[in-house]
């Protein structure tokens, strides 16, 4: 495992963020969704993803995972996300990212068995088409695993390892795999040493966050109630090589000043 830290870090472009994170010591960086679109929305994107690309080499460090945009279908039509979500698969090529992080389509559910199946074949479908673009790219595709109650009363699919295992087993392209967030299945009360070990070699990423069980809080492990103990001897037994992500931006609010953020952030590496 590598220790890694997704560029939640402060205020600044991209570019900044990444130099802090390099400067503290840091070598393996999960790009947030937040400053892949902050580069994709400038006057020439393509080049501002080069020259990111040429930053990491010369800080010696490697945007190795990409977090994807989000999905609401009742924000966004799916055409709209479809092109949004392509884009981030691109731009991570073109970056030198190894996997791209997306969440699984949600949708309200009853718990009669049509819904769930409509829903699991709205993923099927969806993530068919991504994973086209992904090998196109040269990039992979890892899917977080979710929790349900998000909003109150929503059956989420993606938040337990059968429902993961079942869409990629569908799919089946190398370049799929899964995401696991340890903070949503803290909030999901799963056994996360067991849930690991049935995940073994299709567990490709992950995002290392801590909560309270109090809700989605994106802490720093130790700062919760995540059993860390056994997530590590799990993901050991699977000898997993992937990244050790920190996803703690909850740990960083506008609260903390820089100087006492830069002094967590080493002491957590």
């Amino acid at each position: 495992m590598k220790p890694a830290t997704t560029s939640i870090f402060g205020e600044g472009e991209p570019e900044e963020v990444l130099e802090r994170l390099a400067n503290i010591g840091w070598k393996y960086i999960e790009i947030s969704n937040g400053h892949w679109y902050n580069i994709d929305k400038r006057e020439k994107p393509e080049r501002d993803f080069l020259r990111l690309r040429k930053l990491c080499k010369k800080l010696d460090i490697s945007i190795t995972q990409m977090h994807g945009p989000g999905y609401d279908i009742y924000k966004q039509p799916p055409k709209e996300y479809m092109e949004d979500a392509k884009r981030a698969i691109r731009a991570a090529g073109i970056i030198g990212v190894e996997w791209v992080v997306f969440h699984p389509w949600v949708v309200s559910m009853a718990e009669d068995k049509e819904a769930v199946e409509d829903v699991k074949h709205k993923n099927l479908d969806g993530f068919r088409i991504l994973v086209k673009q992904a090998n196109k790219s040269n990039v992979g595709i890892a899917v977080e695993n979710m929790y349900d109650g998000n909003p109150q009363g929503r059956r989420t699919f993606g938040a337990t390892p059968p429902e993961l295992l079942w869409l990629i087993r569908n799919i089946n392209s190398p370049k799929m795999g899964i995401c696991w967030d340890t903070g949503h299945a803290n909030l999901q009360k799963l056994d996360q040493y067991r849930a690991i070990k049935v995940l073994g070699k299709n567990l490709v990423a992950t995002h290392i966050d801590d909560n309270n069980l109090f809700r989605d809080q994106h802490l720093l492990p130790f700062e919760g109630n995540v059993n860390w103990k056994d997530i590590v001897a799990a993901l050991r037994e699977i000898n997993y090589s992937g990244l050790f992500n920190l996803e703690v931006p909850g740990s960083f609010d506008d609260t903390v000043p820089l100087t006492v953020a830069k002094k967590k952030m080493r002491y957590a590496l």
